[in-house]
């Protein structure tokens, strides 16, 4: 009788690097390209850990902002910050190698202010200061202050 094959098993580090990857090569051709392997890997990967999630769903706020999506992009984001306590806790390292460049805050921030949901991109503004991510935010969060 022959031994059953096991599953392949991949680290959470490496479903990271494959995630990053795969978006990278994707992008090259445009946010179509990479929203289109975003969502077919988010589609097909049940298993995806949820730290590696946070980062899909960065990418794809990224993307369908880019393509003035914002109705999906601000759920991409309400997502990835689902995710965000599993990213710090599983891939710390990366996360803050990624957390100034991410579009979470700034991508959210643009598709809570597209969509009219001021106190939401103020949420956000409020977080990504507390963060330290930059003081262009401390700016942002000053000129929504009036929506308190």
């Amino acid at each position: 009788m022959s031994k059953r094959n096991e599953p392949v098993r991949k680290s959470i580090k490496d479903s990271y690097a494959d995630l990053t990857s795969g978006h990278q090569t994707a992008a090259l051709d445009g946010p179509d390209s990479a929203l289109r392997y975003l969502d077919r890997t988010l589609a097909s990967q049940h298993s995806l850990p949820n730290a590696v999630k946070c980062f899909a769903y960065d990418f794809l706020a990224a993307a369908t902002a880019e393509l003035g999506q914002w109705e999906r992009c601000a759920d991409a984001v309400d997502t990835a910050l689902q995710h965000l306590e599993a990213a710090e806790t599983d891939l710390p390292v990366q996360l803050g190698e990624s957390l100034p460049t991410m579009a979470i805050w700034e991508r959210g921030i643009a598709a809570r202010l597209e969509l009219g949901d001021f106190e939401s991109a103020l949420e956000l503004c409020d977080d990504a200061v507390t963060r330290r991510l930059g003081p262009h935010f401390e700016a942002k969060r000053d000129s929504l202050s009036w929506a308190r």
